[in-house]
C-alpha cells in the first residue's frame, strides 16, 4: 500500500531550491606524444542530468545494491589518437524513458524515502545559476585556447531514475536543467552521462543509503566522457572488484536514522585499477607534494558511513595520479566529491591525471594546464553543484 508523502513536500523543495552550499543535498592505445588537436563543437546543447553530492568533507553513496543483478562487462571503446574527436555534438536531445515504479514514500528528515529503503535527495533546479555555470567554463576555454579540450560533465542523481512517477512533482528535472545550460556553451564540450546511465538503472548505479553514485554509476559515466574525448577505455573485467556488505551511508543520517534506511544496506562495489599508475599528493595550494603510491586508500578502522573516502580519502588534498598509458593525454579534473569515484575508471585512458576540487583548490586552473601541458579539463560534478552556490566558487579558480 502506498503511503502518503507528508506536508513536508513544500519545505522539502523550497530547501531543494535554495540547495547546495556543498556539493548536493539539496536539503542539508597510441603512444604518440603529440598533443592532440582542438575538437570542433557546435552549439546545440546537449541533453544531460544532474547529481547529488554533499558538501563535507566525507564523500559516501546512495544506490541499490542487488548483488543478483551483475554489470555488463564492457569492452575497450574508442582508442587513443593523437588528433581529438572530430565533433562532440550530442546524438539526441530527447530525454531518454525511464521505467518509474509504483512504490510510495514519505518525507523523513531532509529526503524522501521510498517504501523499499531507498532516500532520495529531491532536486529544485536553477536555471540563472546554471548560465552562470555554463559562462565560468566558457571563460576557463579562452583562457586555455583551442588547443586544450574543456568538457563538461553534469552528474544526473538518483532522483532523476528512481522517484516514482506519481511523486514526480515534488522534484524539478535535472534533464531540463542540463540542457539548458549546456545550450550557453561555447567551445565547451557537454558530455551527455545521462544517457548512458539510463540505459543501466537495473544495476547498481547509485547508493540507495547515501548521496553518491556507486562507483558502478561512475564507471558508466567515465565511458561516456571516454567515448567523446576518444581515449581508451578499459572493460570491467580489467579491474579487481571489491565488494563490501552492509554500506549504510550519509542518507541514514539525513532522513533522520529511518530504520526503513539503516534495513536497507547497500554492497559498497569498488573497482581497483591493474595498470601501473603512481600517485602525489599535494596541498590544496599544490605545496608539499608526498607520493602515496595508489589513489585508492585503505578503509581499515574506517566508519562504515564514510567508505566513500576510499577514493583518494576525500577531498582535502589535489591529487596527480601518473599512469603507464603513454599516449600524451594529460587532463586535469576540477570536481566535487562526485567526480572522486570517477577516476579509476580513466587511470587506463590519459597518461596523467590531475584532480581538483571546485571548491576548495587555491591555485588557477588555466595556469596548471599550462604549466603542466594538459590537453584536457574535464568539469565533473553534480546537477546540485553545476546549478547551485558551488558553481559561484569556479570564478575565482580560472
Amino acid at each position: 500500500m502506498k503511503k502518503t508523502v507528508s506536508m513536508l513536500v513544500t519545505a522539502a523543495l523550497i530547501l531543494a531550491l535554495a540547495g547546495c552550499n556543498g556539493e548536493g543535498t539539496s536539503n542539508n592505445s597510441s603512444t604518440g606524444n603529440s598533443k592532440p588537436n582542438s575538437v570542433s563543437t557546435d552549439k546545440s546543447s546537449t541533453g544531460i542530468s544532474e547529481s547529488t553530492d554533499n558538501t563535507s568533507g566525507s564523500d559516501n553513496s546512495d544506490v541499490s545494491s542487488n548483488s543478483d543483478s551483475s554489470p555488463e562487462s564492457t569492452d575497450s571503446v574508442s582508442e587513443s589518437t593523437d588528433s581529438t574527436p572530430e565533433s562532440t555534438e550530442s546524438s539526441s536531445h530527447e530525454k531518454p524513458a525511464t521505467d518509474p515504479n509504483n512504490q510510495g514514500g514519505e518525507m523523513s528528515g531532509s529526503v524522501l524515502v521510498l517504501d523499499d529503503g531507498r532516500a532520495i535527495d529531491l532536486y529544485g533546479g536553477g536555471y540563472e545559476r546554471g548560465q552562470n555555470y555554463a559562462e565560468t567554463l566558457n571563460q576557463l576555454k579562452s583562457l586555455v585556447g583551442d588547443q586544450v579540450n574543456v568538457f563538461s560533465l553534469v552528474a544526473p542523481t538518483a532522483v532523476s531514475f528512481y522517484l516514482p512517477e506519481d511523486l514526480s512533482y515534488m522534484a524539478g528535472s535535472e534533464w531540463d536543467n542540463i540542457d539548458h545550460l549546456n545550450g550557453f556553451f561555447d567551445g565547451v564540450i557537454p558530455v551527455d552521462a545521462y544517457t548512458e546511465l539510463s540505459k543501466h538503472t537495473n544495476e547498481d548505479i547509485y547508493f540507495r543509503t547515501d548521496h553518491h553514485w556507486q562507483p558502478l554509476g561512475a564507471y558508466y559515466a567515465a565511458k561516456a566522457f571516454a567515448d567523446i574525448a576518444q581515449v581508451p577505455f578499459a572493460a570491467l573485467s580489467e579491474y579487481e572488484t571489491v565488494a563490501m556488505e552492509g554500506y549504510v551511508g550519509t542518507m541514514y543520517g539525513y532522513s533522520d536514522e529511518n530504520p526503513l534506511v539503516k534495513n536497507n544496506p547497500d554492497v559498497f562495489t569498488y573497482y581497483k585499477p591493474k595498470n601501473e599508475y603512481t600517485t602525489t599528493y599535494y596541498t590544496q595550494s599544490l605545496t608539499d607534494p608526498y607520493e602515496a603510491g595508489l589513489f585508492l586508500k585503505s578503509l581499515e578502522d574506517t566508519p562504515v558511513v564514510s567508505w566513500y573516502l576510499v577514493f583518494m580519502g576525500g577531498d582535502d588534498e589535489v591529487a596527480h595520479v601518473h599512469t603507464d598509458v603513454g599516449n600524451g593525454r594529460k587532463l586535469v579534473m576540477v570536481k566535487d566529491s562526485y567526480g572522486n569515484a570517477v577516476v579509476p575508471s580513466l587511470t587506463n585512458s590519459f597518461e596523467d591525471i590531475w584532480v581538483v576540487d571546485m571548491r576548495y583548490f587555491e591555485g588557477s586552473i588555466s595556469q596548471l594546464v599550462k604549466d603542466e601541458g594538459l590537453t584536457d579539463v574535464l568539469f565533473c560534478m553534480n546537477s546540485f553543484s553545476a546549478t547551485g552556490d558551488n558553481q559561484y566558487k569556479l570564478a575565482d579558480k580560472l
